[in-house]
């Protein structure tokens, strides 16, 4: 497996218009700092406010690494080759301090392996979430052993929001950003 580069379908959900984001976002839009994955949300109407509140939750709890979160995202946009979401959080994971390793592992074809075990749980636990809908016993047990009950739900859920997301971008080809919009960012909010 490698990572994900572009779109290999030609037809593609056009972002809404600046004014019809502005519309649903607010006066405090931006479209020059604005992720497009942002831009595509505000064009879903009244999901808008429950999407933009998932992506506060997984990318504000405490509780929740950040290089955990970032190598879920990697390695659910290797799985399911969502081109955007590598483009974006590869350079998240980097500022949020996964090394290019740690990055790159995340595309193996097989188990991740090589890196430390708490990288290659969070990847096993992506890898049969997304391949096969559940956990296995043994990677449940780990990861209550390692997280406790509530921080193993949110691991889940986490997970399980990046498999939606994935979907959302692969089905409507959120368009790549083409100027560095990411920055330092470890959040698509900034």
């Amino acid at each position: 497996m490698s990572a994900p580069t572009s779109y290999k379908q030609s037809v593609a959900v056009a972002l809404p218009s600046d004014g019809d984001i502005r519309a649903v976002i607010g006066e405090d839009y931006n479209p020059d700092t604005t992720l497009n994955v942002i831009k595509m949300f505000a064009g879903t109407g009244e999901f808008y406010p429950a999407l933009i509140a998932m992506v506060r939750t997984v990318f504000g709890t405490p509780d929740i690494n950040d290089k955990h979160r970032e190598m879920i995202i990697l390695r659910a946009a290797s799985i399911l080759d969502v081109p955007y979401e590598w483009q974006a959080n590869k350079v998240m994971a980097s500022n949020a301090g996964l090394t290019d390793a740690e990055i790159q592992a995340t595309t193996s074809g097989g188990p991740v392996s090589g890196i430390a075990p708490e990288y290659v749980l969070i990847c096993n636990a992506t890898d049969e979430l997304l391949r096969t809908g559940t956990l296995t016993d043994d990677t449940l047990s780990t990861m209550l052993g390692t997280f406790g009950p509530e921080v193993t739900r949110k691991y889940a859920v986490t997970i399980a929001w990046f498999s939606m997301l994935s979907l959302f971008l692969n089905a409507t080809r959120t368009p790549l950003e083409t100027t560095d919009k990411i920055g330092s960012r470890t959040s698509p909010l900034g």
